[in-house]
């Protein structure tokens, strides 16, 4: 992951470099003068978020590179995971599962908004909030996939190659994990709301981790399903707290738009309110 950050960084600073060599010395002296006469412009978006930006873009990096050897890995993984199934995993994975389907998810982050509204805690509610949406635009991203590659699963078939695509018969769901990326997607969540709280982020991705590693014990999923999923999650579960983020900042602005008015022979003035 460091080397990919450090590739892109790279490849930034040389592009402005060769862009600048190419500029007469008087250009590039005028420009900076005017630069110093200018007050700073109000950073982007992008400059505003590099750092979220570079960790997805590192995700879904590593998320490829993996998902590209799958023909060295999944197949060994799968024998050794189940060569080593014992009454341990099964419990552990009975019991973290369903935390990455809908049901128990909508019941986590329904007790979180009613605990938040009647505590008073609006972190816990705005959790509650963008996990339920991180939820929903992940179960739409990861049913695209699935349409889309429809992988068999290896408890189905030993050959981790068997994709159907988009023209079969939709039986089989293999890629990506949505349960992983479920669980994911509502751990990025809480982890972004709560990213001040050490503890909490903690908690959130060790579960989510659990429910991955779940998928790969029970043997209902490839190990390149389980982490295409993990970045889906983290990937879905991000873009909803921007987006929420971003919606605050718009209804902290609102505009007024006042203009005079005349009714019935009587002046007045009439005053609304645009969010």
């Amino acid at each position: 992951m460091r080397s990919i950050l450090l590739l892109v960084a790279l490849l930034f600073l040389s592009r402005a470099s060769v862009f600048a060599a190419f500029l007469p010395p008087d250009t590039l002296q005028a420009r900076q003068d005017t630069f110093l006469l200018q007050s700073a412009p109000k950073p982007s978006w992008v400059h505003q978020h590099h750092r979220l930006l570079l960790k997805s873009t590192a995700t879904l990096a590593v998320a490829g590179l993996f998902i590209s050897s799958y023909e060295r890995l999944d197949r060994p993984i799968r024998q050794l995971s189940q060569d080593r199934r014992t009454l341990v995993s099964n419990t552990t994975a009975s019991l973290v599962s369903p935390f990455g389907t809908a049901v128990p998810l909508h019941a986590t982050f329904a007790t979180m908004f009613a605990v938040g509204a009647f505590a008073k805690r609006p972190k816990m509610r705005e959790a509650a909030i963008v996990g339920l949406g991180s939820f929903y635009l992940n179960s739409l991203a990861t049913d695209k996939l699935k349409k889309a590659f429809q992988r068999h699963r290896p408890s189905e078939t030993k050959d981790s190659h068997l994709f159907d695509g988009a023209d079969g018969n939709g039986e089989n769901t293999s890629f990506p994990s949505s349960h992983t990326s479920n669980a994911f997607a509502a751990a990025t969540a809480i982890a972004s709301v709560y990213r001040d709280t050490k503890w909490v982020p903690q908690l959130a991705y060790g579960v989510a981790t659990l429910v991955g590693l779940s998928r790969i014990n029970d043997n209902k999923h490839w190990a390149s399903d389980v982490l295409a999923g993990a970045a889906l999650g983290y990937i879905t579960g991000k873009a909803t707290y921007w987006g929420f983020q971003r919606l605050k900042r718009q209804l902290k602005k609102p505009n007024w738009i006042v203009s005079p008015s005349w009714q019935q022979g009587q002046a007045g003035v009439n005053a609304s309110l645009r969010f």
